[in-house]
């Protein structure tokens, strides 16, 4: 058994968000690193955090706290290079001595992206297409990463993903010197997150879990957070969703996603994530829309070639171990549909899909070999078939 597991991200849970906030960032003037006290603050967010007042409020108390804060918050859900352009233009207008990412994943990414464009410099196409290495740690300019959902676990890991503008295309650019100084996880930021979105963004915590349990690069350490993160969501998801201001679902799921999290960042990810990473794409949807998606038919494919695994990742689910294969499908999405979640492509009215490219595309995909069960393109392209 060899196995490495790295993760030098602080992890502030449960204390209100603000306050944690301002503590995270003084912490850093009174640490021993040789950088100065950080005054001048980049907080990076999206458009709907700022309608609905979030972001006035967070600027506000560090306002209040002595820090000067500007403001990014354009950030679109599939966020392309063009985001984190603007952002990393108002950083250097700013001269931004830290960065704040409130938001879900698509914040966070970007909050990643643009430290280490100001740390590195050059464009980033240079290290999403280009492999240029990243040499010093992209947040020598920290990041203190905020989520207000409980999904991506970006604020544990150590990759950003960001689409081209052009090509529409996706592919991670991953480095240990990538990892956020501090995640602060307030679960009460998650109250306000739409029933919709709640169970796109939870949904993907499940599909984390249970990949990262069954990747071929997992180890005692991510089992046993993918094991747990899984039992939470799949037992508090719905609760959280139909009863939104249920936060004793709200802090079990914004648990569950850093678990998930901190375990696919070190095991990886598999079949369901090819997968969806090219629907997503094509068709500008949710990423965990489309993880959802392809949930029952992924880990149908994968429960023939899990072994010993079988029966505690059924447990996870409230399962028995002498369940069919296909049944597990059926139930999984039953579960789905009791979440409102398509589980057809045809439900989002996307009707004749290039099933052929998408599975092409998948097979392509770096997660892929990670996946438990080998998959050719024909493999991937029945499975889209069946979700068509």
């Amino acid at each position: 058994m060899e196995f490495s597991f790295y993760s030098p991200v602080k992890v502030i849970f449960g204390q209100p968000a603000a306050a944690a906030l301002r503590a995270a960032l003084t912490e850093r003037a009174r640490s021993a690193s040789p950088l100065p006290a950080a005054s001048r603050i980049l907080l990076i967010s999206d458009p709907g955090l700022a309608a609905v007042g979030l972001v006035d409020q967070i600027t506000g108390s560090l306002t209040a706290a002595g820090f000067q804060v500007s403001v990014f918050a354009q950030v679109r859900g599939n966020p392309t290079v063009r985001d984190v352009e603007a952002a990393l233009a108002v950083a250097l207008a700013a001269d931004a001595q830290a960065l704040v990412a409130l938001g879900g994943g698509s914040v966070i990414d970007v909050g990643k992206a643009v430290g280490l464009l100001l740390t590195h410099g050059g464009r980033y196409a240079d290290f999403q297409w280009g492999d240029r290495p990243i040499t010093q740690a992209a947040q020598h300019i920290p990041l203190i990463a905020v989520p207000t959902t409980a999904g991506t676990g970006s604020e544990v890991t150590q990759v950003t993903v960001i689409e081209d503008d052009e090509t529409h295309s996706k592919r991670g650019v991953r480095s240990p010197y990538l990892f956020a100084r501090a995640a602060v996880l307030d679960p009460a930021l998650t109250l306000s997150l739409p029933a919709h979105l709640t169970a796109a963004t939870g949904v993907d915590v499940v599909g984390h879990a249970l990949e990262a349990f069954v990747g071929r690069r997992a180890n005692p350490i991510t089992d046993a957070l993918a094991l747990d993160a899984l039992r939470r969501a799949w037992r508090n998801l719905p609760c959280a969703t139909r009863q939104g201001n249920d936060l004793r679902a709200r802090e079990e799921m914004l648990a569950a996603s850093v678990m998930a999290g901190l375990a696919f960042d070190q095991s990886g990810l598999g079949i369901i994530h090819s997968l969806a990473g090219p629907i997503a794409g094509r068709y500008a949807l949710h990423h965990g829309l489309c993880v959802g998606l392809l949930l029952a038919a992924g880990l149908e494919y994968n429960l023939p070639a899990l072994g010993a695994k079988r029966e505690p990742l059924l447990e996870a689910l409230g399962m028995p171990a002498s369940i069919r294969d296909a049944e597990v499908a059926e139930r999984v999405n039953v579960w789905l549909a009791d979440l409102n979640l398509p589980t057809r492509l045809s439900q989002l009215n996307i009707h004749n899909p290039d099933l052929t490219s998408m599975a092409q595309e998948a097979a392509r995909m770096v997660l892929l070999p990670n996946n438990p069960r080998p998959a050719t393109a024909d493999d991937c392209r029945q499975i889209l078939e069946g979700v068509a």
